[in-house]
C-alpha cells in the first residue's frame, strides 16, 4: 500500500471508493455469506579464552531512560574505533524492549502497558522481547568483527557470576544458565564491528514481566521474528548479596582481565566512564537516534507483514474478519458474515473493510475508516440499524487490536 498519511481520503477519490464498495458488495450478493530452557551442562571454559592486551573502554550509565541507553549503545557501536573493545552496562526504568524485526501486537500486552504508563521500545538490533526494570542489569560487549566469538563473551559473563557465588554454567548452545534456566542474550554484526549483549535479572519484578509479556494471539500470523518463551529466574534467588553495583564491578574486572590483561594486572585500568545527562546533551548523534526510536514510523512502521484472523457473534449475526498489515498499515481486510434474517450487515461491513484499507493498524485508523464512509458513501448508513452494526464491529476491533 502507498497510503501512509492517517487521514480520510480526499473528495477526489470518492468515485474510486464507491466503485470498490459496489464491486465487493454486489459481486457476492447472491449468497448469504459476504466476503466483505535447555538442560545446562557444566562445560569447561573455552581454550580460546586467552588473555589479551587491546585498546579498551568501559562505560556505566547513570541514566535509566530506555530510549537514551539504547540510543547510546547503538551510537557507540557504530561510531567507536572498530579496533577498540568496549563494555557498556546500564539499567532501564520499567519498559518492554522488542527486537528490530518483531511484532509489538504479538509480543507484548500493549493495552496493559498503556494503562500502566510503561513504554515499549524497539531496539536497533534483532533478538527477542525482554522486560526491563531497575532490578535488571544490561551489558553490551563490542569488538572487531573478525575476532568475535560468542562463547568467549558468554564465558566472561559466566565467570563474573561465578565470582559472585552464582552457580552459572555455559551450555552446549553457548547460553548461560542458572539452575537450568537460560539467561537471555543476543548479538549483532555489521561490516567491521560486532557486539554481544544480554540481560541479567538480578531482582526483577517477575510478576510484571509475566503480565506485560503475556499475549494470546495464536491467530495472528507474522513474518517477523517471534520470541521463544523460556523459564526465567532471578539471580537474587541464588545470592542475597548480588546487586547492580557488584555485577558491574565484577563484569568489568573480568572484561579487563580478558582484553586488557597487563593493565588489569598492574591496576592501571583507570575508572569506568560514567554516562549521564550532561554527557548525552552534547552528543547530537545519540539524541538523533533516540528521537528516531520514538517515532511511529520506527515503533510501529517497522513491523513486518502479518495477518490477524478473528471472529465474534453479535445479536444481529456473526462476523469473521481477516486483517492484513505491513509496516503498521492495513493492506487488506476480508469480512465474512452470517446474518440473521432481519440483518443488513453485509453492505456496511463491506464499506468498513474498504475504509480500513490504507489506515494505520490502531484505534485511530478504525475511526478514520468510519469517517471515510461518512464522507464518501453516506448512503451506507441510511437503512435503520446499519450504523449500530458498524459501531459494534468497530468497538470489538478496538478491543482486539
Amino acid at each position: 500500500m502507498t497510503l501512509r498519511v492517517c487521514k480520510p481520503i480526499a473528495p477526489s477519490a470518492f468515485a474510486s471508493f464507491r466503485l470498490a464498495l459496489r464491486t465487493r458488495h454486489f459481486t457476492s450478493s447472491s449468497t448469504t455469506r459476504t466476503v466483505i530452557q535447555e538442560t545446562a551442562t557444566n562445560a569447561p571454559l573455552s581454550s580460546k579464552n586467552v588473555p589479551g592486551n587491546y585498546k579498551v573502554e568501559t562505560y556505566i550509565s547513570k541514566i535509566n531512560d530506555p530510549w537514551t541507553n539504547l540510543a547510546f549503545e547503538e551510537w557507540l557501536f557504530r561510531n567507536s574505533d572498530p579496533e577498540t573493545y568496549i563494555l557498556f552496562m546500564y539499567r532501564n526504568s520499567k519498559s518492554v524492549i522488542i527486537g528490530r524485526n518483531q511484532n509489538p501486537w504479538k509480543e507484548c500486552n500493549l493495552k496493559l502497558l498503556a494503562r500502566d504508563g510503561v513504554p515499549f521500545v524497539r531496539r536497533k538490533s534483532g533478538g527477542g522481547t525482554v522486560y526491563h526494570d531497575l532490578g535488571n542489569t544490561n551489558y553490551s560487549i563490542m569488538m572487531p568483527r573478525e575476532v568475535f566469538d560468542r562463547r568467549t563473551n558468554v564465558e566472561l559473563i559466566c565467570r563474573a557470576l561465578q565470582e559472585l557465588d552464582i552457580p552459572a554454567v555455559v551450555n552446549e548452545r553457548h547460553d548461560i544458565t542458572v539452575d537450568g534456566k537460560k539467561i537471555r542474550s543476543a548479538f549483532k554484526l555489521i561490516q567491521r564491528r560486532a557486539y554481544h549483549h544480554g540481560t541479567m535479572l538480578i531482582d526483577t519484578d517477575l510478576s510484571s514481566l509475566g503480565q506485560y509479556l503475556k499475549v494470546d494471539r495464536s491467530s495472528l500470523v507474522t513474518k517477523g521474528v517471534a520470541s521463544v518463551r523460556s523459564p526465567v529466574t532471578r539471580l537474587r534467588e541464588s545470592s542475597l548479596t548480588i546487586d547492580h553495583l557488584s555485577f558491574c564491578e565484577q563484569t568489568r574486572t573480568e572484561f579487563l582481565r580478558r582484553y586488557a590483561f597487563d593493565q588489569w594486572r598492574q591496576n592501571l585500568e583507570g575508572e569506568a566512564i560514567h554516562v549521564d545527562e550532561a554527557m548525552i546533551e552534547g552528543m547530537e548523534g545519540v539524541k538523533s537516534i533516540r528521537d528516531d526510536m520514538k517515532t511511529w514510523e520506527w515503533m510501529y512502521g517497522q513491523t513486518p507483514e502479518f495477518t490477524y484472523r478473528l471472529e465474534k457473534v453479535f445479536e444481529w449475526g456473526s462476523v469473521e474478519m481477516s486483517i492484513s498489515s505491513k509496516e503498521g498499515l492495513i493492506t487488506a481486510v476480508d469480512v465474512d458474515t452470517i446474518e440473521n434474517s432481519s440483518s443488513l450487515a453485509s453492505l456496511p461491513l463491506t464499506a468498513l473493510a474498504v475504509g480500513m484499507e490504507g489506515q494505520r493498524y490502531d484505534e485511530q485508523g478504525l475511526d478514520l475508516a468510519v469517517a471515510r464512509i461518512i464522507d464518501e458513501a453516506p448512503e451506507v448508513f441510511t437503512p435503520a440499524g446499519t450504523a449500530t452494526i458498524v459501531k459494534d464491529v468497530v468497538q470489538w476491533l478496538k478491543e482486539e487490536l
